[in-house]
């Protein structure tokens, strides 16, 4: 591994990944095994291959292509999602041209007890990163807003269109955030029941 650019020698060293690591204010980086038996920590996603093709590495995304925002938390959670698995997808892009891509996993955030604050839980700024193998052989980590989904007509007819006036949720929802209006009582009844309060 080289304290370079991705792409610098114009060669490439096959690694499995293994780990992911999400440092706040930070891309996501990710543990990787090589086939020499060295082991090497904190790789951004822009230097990660699926394939090697010199085409590929002269036309190559950078990082800020590949994922939007930096990491809001150190706490995450690593999901694939069967609904989505090898979905294809369509990637937006900064320039808003677009490329095709598949589904790998998803990575969401959340926050803990020492690190109470950020976007990890703002219902309005929170953001998830699918983690996308794209078909130039890239990796991307994007967004919901960003990942148009295709499933070959099962359920997706149409392309997105008219989402330009959509909105995110900015509210938070609770379940329990109403219960002001009804009590169970103090009893430890298997069926309890809930009453109104006056």
């Amino acid at each position: 591994m080289f304290n370079k650019d991705a792409g610098y020698t114009n060669e490439y060293i096959p690694v499995e990944v293994f780990a992911v690591t999400s440092v706040p204010r930070r891309c996501l980086m990710f543990s990787v095994m090589t086939e020499m038996g060295s082991q090497h920590a904190r790789v951004p996603i822009h230097y990660l291959r699926s394939e090697f093709t010199n085409e590929i590495s002269q036309n190559a995304y950078p990082l800020d292509w590949l994922q939007l925002w930096d990491c809001f938390s150190p706490y995450i959670s690593v999901n694939r999602f069967d609904y989505l698995k090898n979905a294809s997808c369509k990637v937006l892009l900064k320039d808003k041209s677009s490329i095709r891509g598949k589904y790998l996993f998803t990575i969401d955030w959340c926050n803990g007890t020492d690190h109470e604050f950020g976007y990890a839980e703002i219902a309005s700024g929170h953001k998830c990163a699918h983690i996308i193998e794209l078909e130039n052989g890239q990796y991307a980590a994007q967004p919901n807003n960003r990942v148009i989904w295709s499933d070959g007509g099962a359920w997706i007819g149409t392309e997105l269109t008219g989402n330009e006036k959509w909105e995110v949720f900015g509210r938070e929802f609770s379940c329990e955030a109403m219960g002001w209006k009804w009590k169970t009582g103090t009893e430890e009844l298997v069926n309890y029941k809930f009453e109104k309060c006056e």
